[in-house]
Parts: structure tokens; C-alpha cells; sequence
């Protein structure tokens, strides 16, 4: 047990939540909580959870003030629509604590709508397009952690373009939760870049990381913005399960020039590998030129050296054939 991986650890909560083992599931997560503490917010909700199962609320509220105290607040949502919270609603602890955790949402600088880096004096309205890349975060995960790897391409003309999701489930983790309200949320931070920035339609390159990598390669095969390709950083998703939700996307985006890159960690568990391969296979059988890099000893993570990594990538999007 002492080697338990942290995906070990939540299969087997889920479990006694499913077998409504809540004492054990709750001592499970208490053994292993000091063990992952990149994990923190996970853990402590699940053991809200859990406590909360048993009607344990004085302990359900003290798990919560704990987080809170640490300077993380969980979404609303969260805290009020999850089944195992619903006993829990009402009691005037947890009611007090719910408000503090919406003040702290209110006041965090964290929902931000999208950040951008440019070029020094370029891409203003009416002047000459910039190139640009659209790159959409991974789950649990913000605006701010994806651009400081993107950023370096302002200094070379490109303007970057990192939206973030606006549904969060706790500090610092903002999901992409499905493609249409996606598609809504990304209609309007396109508008918005289009109305403040001049962009070149013709190099125009969506990306994403993990989730945002299959919602990005959605709305380039779908035809929803100006896109001339893609880049996916270890895409992940339930298309990327479903490998069949991908044909009649392909095949409507057939003869629109497009081309991608995707790149994958040898050592990436996180997603499932031969789907991922088989997915790059079937744009190109479909039409899309599409290069699949691997990288050995990788995880689900950005790779070393990204600056040469991402600029071999965008050459060979622009390149044509």
C-alpha cells in the first residue's frame, strides 16, 4: 500500500463510495493525505464528502475549513450540487463556511477570462495580421501555467492566446466540462481577440493539453473558427475513448488544408496510448496531414526544451504540402 499511485488511490475511494464503505473510504484518504500534497484539494473534499456520508458534519465542516484556511475555495457547485453534500445542506457550519468559500471565488484574481502575448508594436486593429496560436488548458488546470510555456513566441511575431475555462471546480483548477459550452465560451474570447487584435486568418493554429487538446481538434475539424491546424499536447477526453466520434468530423473537415502535430509521452499513463496513435493514423487516412511526435521518459506534462519542440511544430503546419 505504501506504493500506492495517486490513480490507485482514487479508484479505490470511488470504490467505497459506490460500495457506501464511508469509514473506510474516509481512513483511506486521511493514510494517504500527507503523501500527495499537490493533491490536497482532492483528498480533503473527498474526506468532506465522506464525513458528510456518515453525518459526520462537525467533521465534514472541519475538513472544509482546513481547505479554506489554506486559501482554497471550492466552486459553488461543488459544495451544493454534489449528492454526497446533500444531507449536509442547511447545517449552519457548513452554510457559514459555503459563503466564505464564495467570497474567496469573488476575490480571486484567478478567473480570468484569457491571457496573451504578442509582439512589441504589432497586431493592432487595422494593421497587418499576425500569425496566431489558441491554445486551450488542460482540466484541473489554468490559463497562466500554459502561456509561460507559449509566451516566447511573441519574440517570434506569433501571438498566443491562452482562454481560460470559466467552470472551476476549486482554486487553480478550471475544467473544460463539455464541447458545446465550450464551443459558446471560446465564440466569445474569439470575438473579443478579434475586435482588440489583427490576426492572420490563413495561420491561425489551435492547440490544447490533455481535455483542451480534444476540445481544440473539435472545433478545427468542425469548422467552427478560422484555423490553417492544430497541436495537441497529450490529447485526452471521451472522443479520445470513443475513437468513432472522430469519423464524421474528419470526414466533414476533408479538403480545408489542415494539418496537425501531436505530441505524446512514452511514459503518459493518463491517457490511452494506442487510441491516441490510432486517432493520428485516421486524420491522415482522412485527408490531415498529421505528424505524431513521442517523447521517451514523458509523462503528462509539457516537453524539455518546448521552444524548439513547438516552433518544429508550427513549421510543419505553415509548410503546406
Amino acid at each position: 500500500m505504501s506504493e500506492i499511485t495517486f490513480p490507485e488511490l482514487a479508484h479505490k475511494i470511488q470504490q467505497h463510495f459506490e460500495q457506501q464503505t464511508y469509514a473506510e473510504g474516509l481512513s483511506l484518504a486521511s493514510e494517504h493525505f500527507t503523501r500527495f500534497p499537490e493533491e490536497f484539494p482532492t483528498l480533503n473534499y473527498w474526506r468532506i464528502c465522506l464525513a458528510a456520508r456518515m453525518e459526520q458534519f462537525s467533521l465534514a465542516n472541519k475538513f472544509l475549513e482546513t481547505t479554506l484556511a489554506s486559501g482554497i475555495w471550492f466552486a459553488d457547485f461543488m459544495l451544493r450540487q454534489s449528492p454526497a453534500l446533500a444531507a449536509i445542506q442547511g447545517d449552519p457550519e457548513f452554510e457559514r463556511l459555503n459563503q466564505i468559500s464564495a467570497q474567496m471565488r469573488a476575490a480571486d484574481g484567478g478567473d480570468v477570462p484569457m491571457l496573451v502575448a504578442r509582439p512589441e508594436n504589432a497586431c493592432a486593429p487595422g494593421e497587418e495580421g499576425c500569425p496566431a496560436v489558441i491554445f486551450l488548458h488542460s482540466n484541473m488546470d489554468t490559463a497562466q501555467n500554459n502561456l509561460q510555456h507559449w509566451a516566447h513566441l511573441s519574440a517570434r511575431d506569433w501571438l498566443v492566446a491562452v482562454p481560460q475555462s470559466s467552470q472551476a471546480l476549486w482554486t487553480g483548477a478550471y475544467n473544460w466540462v463539455d464541447h458545446e459550452l465550450t464551443r459558446e465560451e471560446m465564440d466569445g474570447h474569439f470575438q473579443r481577440l478579434t475586435s482588440q487584435y489583427s490576426l492572420d486568418e490563413e495561420k491561425l493554429i489551435w492547440g490544447g493539453f490533455s481535455m483542451g487538446a480534444e476540445m481544440a481538434l473539435t472545433l478545427v475539424l468542425n469548422g467552427d473558427f478560422p484555423a490553417c491546424g492544430f497541436v495537441l499536447l497529450a490529447p485526452g477526453g471521451p472522443k479520445i475513448d470513443d475513437l468513432s466520434q472522430w469519423g464524421p468530423l474528419v470526414d466533414k473537415a476533408a479538403g480545408r488544408s489542415l494539418r496537425g502535430v501531436i505530441w505524446m509521452g512514452e511514459e503518459d499513463h493518463t491517457i490511452p496510448q494506442q487510441n491516441v496513435r490510432a486517432l493520428a493514423e485516421r486524420l491522415n487516412t482522412g485527408g490531415i496531414p498529421t505528424r505524431l511526435e513521442t517523447f521517451p521518459r514523458l509523462g503528462h506534462a509539457y516537453p524539455d526544451e518546448f521552444e524548439s519542440v513547438a516552433a518544429r511544430a508550427l513549421d510543419d503546419i505553415l509548410k503546406g504540402d
